[in-house]
């Protein structure tokens, strides 16, 4: 008899082991094996306590999914001599990502928040002889998922928290009138500012009382990310960030990227353009 009991025992035992596995490994397939383990090390706990995943009471999943390209005449911008001489494969241009971070704001039950930064992208778009140490955001701290203990309120994509890293220097122009000699004055674009490579804050589309949009930016005003509330214990919450890279080039001016100042919609466009979509799993 207590054979068989033992039998059964280890029978339901190993269910248990294979369903808890089966469990694990989809969490992990859905939002990728190798990045999501590191995230799972170190848990968030409401409480201010360092929670760990035997003990958490459950958890939320956050992922960042960058699905955004860099414009093909920034590439080959930067593979040129004044660009930089940026050396690609074929491979490694398709999966060029531009280097973006966003801070994402946490709000548990208890009235406890914590602010996220996520950092994600191609390091590769990045000037290695920057300062790492004064520019940490550069070539470090990827982080693009994270795990927060339950129960959480809230999650919230910061408002004008968004930045993109323009991975080149812009020339920006002006156009005034000189004077070529005694009466005659000419309409010519003189350089009037160098801004090097930064990361630069998405700006929304600008609009009028009746909703029309009077300048374009970077992100529509319906492609801005929601906040997600009252997400239940286990969910998965993806980020999806989609659109493309670009900077602008003043034809017949300037060969560089360059752009003329006193051009709003050119201006507030400057580092592409971006669309945001948030879901729960």
């Amino acid at each position: 008899m207590n054979s068989k009991r033992e039998r059964v025992g280890s029978l339901v035992d190993r269910e248990l082991f294979a369903g808890f596995a089966a469990m694990a490994i989809s969490l992990a397939a859905l939002v990728g094996c190798g990045s999501l383990n590191p995230a799972f090390v170190d848990l968030v706990d409401p409480s201010g306590q360092s929670a760990r995943l035997d003990n958490a009471p459950g958890h939320v999943v956050i992922q960042f999914i960058n699905n955004a390209e860099v414009d093909e005449r920034l590439i080959a911008f930067l593979e040129s001599a004044d660009g930089g001489n940026l050396q690609l494969t074929a491979a490694e241009k398709r999966a060029l990502r531009p280097r973006v971070r966003l801070r994402v704001r946490v709000v548990f039950r208890n009235g406890v928040s914590t602010t996220f930064e996520i950092v994600d992208g191609s390091a590769n778009l990045i000037d290695q002889n920057f300062n790492t140490q004064a520019t940490p955001d550069l070539n470090q701290n990827d982080l693009d998922n994270l795990v927060v203990v339950c129960d959480v309120q809230s999650v919230t994509i910061m408002p004008g928290s968004t930045d993109v890293f323009i991975p080149t220097a812009l020339q920006g122009y002006q156009l005034v009138s000189v004077n070529t000699g005694g009466a005659n004055n000419v309409l010519q674009f003189i350089q009037r500012q160098l801004t090097l490579p930064i990361f630069r804050p998405l700006q929304v589309d600008q609009i009028d009382a009746d909703g029309n949009v009077i300048v374009t930016a970077n992100v529509g005003v319906r492609d801005q990310p929601a906040p997600i509330t009252d997400p239940i214990c286990g969910s998965v919450i993806t980020i999806t960030m989609d659109g493309a890279l670009r900077v602008p080039f003043l034809d017949g001016v300037d060969d560089s990227p360059s752009f003329d100042q006193d051009d709003a919609s050119t201006v507030a466009s400057i580092g592409g353009r971006f669309e945001f979509s948030v879901g729960v799993q």
